[in-house]
């Protein structure tokens, strides 16, 4: 998997900006979204009051642009915006549908790379 790869989730070329190719150290940034996002998944809740809502988004938000993951990064940030008059519970019910779809999207492409890497590490 690579950024060249269509419809990727993760953009790879941003993640070697800052670890190169080593292997090992992309495998640990991927754990620690993977952390990140079960542990802030947990306060995504329509009723959150406006500052809690703004911390998750903006949370999950930094953990998607840290492993290249644009679109989820602009859908948090979108969601940040949902507070006051803005921020109804029908409003952010869809939200979070929208936001969990595309985390499921990059954890699957993030198992997709670790089974390639499972595959060439047998190989070698």
């Amino acid at each position: 998997m690579d950024a060249s790869t269509p419809n990727t989730e993760i953009d790879f070329e941003h993640i070697k900006q800052y670890v190169g190719d080593d292997t090992a150290l992309i495998k640990e940034v991927f754990g620690l979204f993977k952390n990140q996002v079960e542990m802030w998944s947990r306060g995504m809740t329509p009723q959150a009051n406006d500052d809690d809502w703004g911390a998750v988004m903006h949370s999950l938000k930094g953990s998607a642009r840290a492993v290249g993951a644009h679109n989820l990064a602009a859908l948090c940030e979108q969601g940040e915006k949902l507070t006051g008059s803005l921020g109804g519970l029908e409003t952010r019910k869809a939200h979070i549908h929208d936001v969990q779809f595309s985390i499921e999207k990059v954890l699957i492409e993030i198992g997709r790379w670790e089974y390639t890497q499972t595959l060439a590490s047998m190989r070698s």
